[in-house]
């Protein structure tokens, strides 16, 4: 018997391409080193299922559940979605209670599903995909609820934050040991797109999403904090440089200072449409999370990640990731406007290389096979 693995996330309530794909990595990858695989979720909090055609948010999850049923079929996973009414789709309550006493693990994907069962659980692996949002608005009581999960409630703790612990981080440990941790991407799912008469770097972004978090005195924002840092970058490199961009946003600002916008519904309305719009890319140019940046986290975007194993160079803000990723050849990173002019040019100078380079680094450093297993050996 195949070992069973559980892995509980966020993805039928919020069937967004880029966050849908950041969470198929996680279950062909398991699905990849032989286990039999089990997603489930909680509908959360009210009105939380989005529903990308309409644009609208409700307590409906039929969007969302059919979306969960194409990818299960798809990629040979379980799933049960726990809705608003309490009702299980999918696998029936008694079936997870079943699968939780049996499976060999089970992975948390930040903060958002917690059920019951999952206390049946032997091995239960926490994995902080969000750092210092995470852990600014922790509780350190071990407490769990049907919506969100608590890091207290499992056994195990890993961050895209790699330097949490650090003493230049300010990031609370709460007494956790949060194991450094990279984005995993499967490779099968991103196949190298070599696009040399690609025009434009872009990137996918939400302007401000979220308040600034304010702790021990200290404001920590979003990446709107960041843009205005780098705002000119258009008018001093060759390649256009563009944004999907979501939310509210100074559209009228930013594209008089050169930049190209795209719509956001429409690049991440799949896992697919997300993946296509970074194949046809020149590259990935990005600002951080202020967060990131400012606390020093060490993290790296599974967006990035997926970038690199396209074969698309990156340039991408700094938040110490520069210190265990090797940077110079594919991946680059940026602290200021002249930093960011330099990396682009560099890559410009010899654009194969870079893109043969993005790609080695995603095989030796991000590829999931490898960064689950360890996790999985409890390294």
């Amino acid at each position: 018997m195949a070992p069973l693995a559980i892995v509980a996330g966020y993805l039928g309530g919020n069937p967004v391409g880029g966050h849908v794909l950041s969470i198929l990595h996680w279950l062909a990858g398991l699905r990849g080193l032989g286990y039999d695989v089990v997603f489930a979720e909680h509908h959360g909090w009210p009105d939380a299922c989005w529903n990308p055609v309409t644009q609208t948010l409700s307590d409906d999850p039929t969007y969302g559940l059919a979306e969960l049923q194409r990818h299960g079929d798809a990629f040979g996973f379980r799933w049960c979605f726990v809705d608003a009414g309490g009702t299980y789709h999918g696998l029936s309550q008694s079936a997870m209670v079943a699968a939780c006493r049996r499976a060999d693990v089970m992975f948390g994907l930040w903060t958002v599903t917690w059920l019951e069962e999952f206390a049946e659980c032997r091995r239960r692996i926490f994995i902080d995909t969000d750092p210092g949002f995470t852990q600014f608005g922790m509780s350190p009581e071990v407490r769990a609820s049907l919506a969100f999960a608590s890091p207290m409630d499992f056994h195990e703790h890993y961050s895209y934050g790699t330097r949490i612990g650090q003493p230049d981080c300010p990031i609370p440990t709460h007494g956790l040991q949060w194991r450094p941790l990279r984005p995993p991407v499967s490779l099968p799912l991103l196949p190298v797109s070599f696009t040399p008469d690609a025009r434009c770097f872009t990137t996918v972004m939400k302007w401000s999403p979220r308040r600034p978090i304010v702790y021990n005195g200290e404001e920590y924002g979003q990446k709107d904090v960041e843009f205005w840092r780098i705002a000119a970058l258009p008018t001093r490199v060759a390649p256009c440089l563009e944004i999907a961009l979501g939310g509210a946003a100074p559209y009228d600002a930013m594209r008089a200072s050169g930049w190209h916008l795209a719509d956001a519904a429409a690049v991440t309305a799949t896992p697919w449409t997300y993946r296509d719009y970074i194949a046809q890319s020149r590259g990935e140019f990005s600002v951080a999370v202020n967060l990131e940046v400012k606390s020093r986290s060490g993290w790296f975007s599974d967006r990035t990640a997926a970038y690199l194993a396209s074969g698309k160079p990156v340039v991408v803000q700094d938040t110490g990731f520069s210190e265990d990723l090797p940077c110079g050849e594919g991946l680059f990173a940026f602290s200021n406007l002249d930093d960011a002019i330099v990396a682009i040019e560099t890559i410009e100078r010899d654009y194969p290389r870079h893109c043969r380079a993005a790609r080695q680094v995603a095989e030796e450093h991000l590829d999931a096979a490898k960064v689950i297993a360890r996790v999985l050996d409890g390294g």
